[in-house]
Formats: C-alpha cells, structure tokens, sequence
C-alpha cells in the first residue's frame, strides 16, 4: 500500500507540475499597455504561428514565442525570428500574440546593452539545432544572454526530455520533426525554459 501511495505522488508530482505551470503563466500573463521597459528585457507571447500548437504540446506551455528589446533611435524594438532575424516595434509585437497578451521579464543586471546587428537576416532554424549557424527564438535570447552579457539563462534539454507521455508518436508532431530533421537526442531550449529563468524577474 505504502509502494503503491509513493508511485502514484510521484505521478502526480510529474503529471501536475505542468498544470502549475500553466496555472502561474494564466496569472502572470498581462495585456495592459507597456511602459517601463529597458534594453535586454525579454517579452513572452502566444504566437498564432502554424507551429505554435506543436510546441504548446511539446513543451506543456502556453509560452511558444519569445523576443529580446533593443532600442533603436530611442525607441524599443524586439530582435526576434520570422523567417530571418529581425527588429519588430515592441507594440506590433504585441499585438501580433494571442488576446494580446504578453509576459515581461527582465535581467537582474542593469545597463543591458545588445549587439544587435549581427543577428540581423540570419536565417529562421527549422531544424532547432544548436551551432548552425541559424536561430529559432529561445536559442536567440539564450545566445544573446550567453555570449555577450555572459549569463546561461538555462541549461539546454534534449528533445526526448520535452516529449514525454508518448507526445514523440503523435502522427502530427512526427511528421513535423521529420520534415525539419530533429531528433530526440539533439539539445534545444524552450521558450518556456527561458520563461522559468532564475536570472530573470518580472516587471511589474
């Protein structure tokens, strides 16, 4: 009785701590008008994109889409990933979520500044590899943090460890991770695991 109790909270633990997740990102998600906001800050959305769906399921998220702010003639912009890397007004950003929600964290460090013009027209990467010399958006920001503010925002999960619960044989899912060569052995990071980083806060 006591072996079957301690099997079924370990199901529990595993299986609920998503729903928390869940839970803490419906609370914290915002659509009000932003105000504050400085170099490095990093804005959290649900992309409508075609593969937003896909990432929800792999990675138990309502977080799919994520862009660093840089300022450009004093005005902010997100460097984020559409088919190449590129400078968005914050607001069109914003706009461009799910409800227009959004969620705004910012690094523990100040004065934050972002070369960002060597990521400029680098291509989108389907793939989802690292060291290609290509971006999707969490590897940007994971990137930018690493190399030039020197911070590992998280540490990198291989695809298997996202694809838990038999999600890898959903026929969808499998089609997609073909058609873009991933396999379940390479590194990737996750909105999400950006999202949860201990070296960010939320601004209120």
């Amino acid at each position: 009785m006591k072996k079957a109790f301690i099997i079924l909270a370990i199901i529990l633990c595993v299986v609920g701590y998503p729903f928390r997740m869940i839970l803490v990102e419906a609370v914290t998600a915002t659509s009000a008008p932003i105000e504050d906001v400085r170099e490095g800050d990093v804005i959290f959305q649900t992309s409508l994109s075609q593969q937003s769906p896909l990432i929800k399921k792999g990675t138990r998220s309502t977080i799919t889409h994520c862009g660093v702010v840089v300022m450009k003639d004093g005005k902010p912009y997100v460097l984020e990933t559409q088919k190449t890397l590129v400078l968005t007004p914050l607001n069109r950003f914003i706009a461009r979520g799910k409800d227009g929600k959004y969620w705004h964290k910012r690094p523990k460090m100040d004065n934050v500044k972002i070369k960002y013009g060597e990521y400029l027209g680098i291509p989108y990467d389907l793939a989802f590899r690292f060291d290609n010399g290509k971006f999707y958006c969490s590897e940007l920001i994971y990137d930018i943090y690493l190399k030039q503010l020197g911070v590992e925002l998280c540490k990198p999960k291989q695809v298997k460890d996202y694809l838990i619960l038999g999600l890898h044989r959903l026929p969808k899912l499998r089609r997609a991770m073909k058609e873009r060569g991933i396999d379940m052995e390479q590194y990737a990071v996750a909105p999400v695991d950006v999202f949860k980083s201990k070296e960010l806060r939320f601004v209120r």
